[in-house]
């Protein structure tokens, strides 16, 4: 049992046998992995599931970098590849959600104005319950890398616009300070 390899959902014991700990959960008295890694029991029966990589647990104040994934007015669904804390970028699989509310600081009636789908973004963690909110209001938060709506070409910072040097237009986004700017650490696709 102890090291075994599990995948996530796969059984471990009973709730008899086991306290559930970080990496698992229980259900129905059972007790189940939550993620892939190696099986560790301590001395006083608290069962986890350690990952190959560190845990990282996400926290408000953190930072996420991701890419939005889809548009459900009033919500913007982001595809979070990494979490920034303390400077260091570590790389994440993980759904964040971003309110009209907290995206630009005052009343949006809808997210398409100022965020596309495939926009690359930059969030700060509000909440962790239940799911993952983030804020775009700070300065250094919003979109740090878009396209052109119309042909899909890199869009140009042009003071605090954006502009397609193929297209010659000018698009509409809630864009960071900080756009074009790669944190050390993260992978440029």
């Amino acid at each position: 049992m102890v090291g075994r390899l599990v995948l996530p959902g796969q059984y471990i014991g009973t709730e008899e046998e086991f306290i559930a700990g970080s990496g698992t959960y229980e259900d129905e008295g059972r007790v189940y992995s939550a993620n892939i890694g190696n099986v560790e029991v301590s001395s006083d029966f608290k069962v986890r599931v350690k990952g190959r990589k560190e845990d990282i647990i996400i926290q408000p104040g953190d930072e996420i970098i991701g890419v939005v994934s889809e548009i459900n007015e009033p919500l913007v669904v982001v595809a979070g590849e990494y979490l920034i804390r303390a400077g260091k970028a570590y790389e994440i699989k993980t759904r964040a959600l971003v309110h009209a509310s907290r995206i630009t600081g005052h009343y949006l009636d809808q997210c398409s104005k100022v965020v596309k789908a495939r926009d690359v973004i930059r969030g700060k963690v509000v909440s962790t319950r239940g799911k993952i909110d983030l804020t775009m209001e700070p300065p250094d938060e919003g979109v740090i890398f878009a396209y052109c709506s119309k042909c899909r070409k890199p869009l140009q910072r042009i003071n605090s616009g954006l502009y397609c040097t193929y297209c010659q237009r000018n698009e509409v986004r809630k864009v960071s300070r900080k756009y074009g700017e790669i944190s050390e650490g993260v992978k440029k696709k």
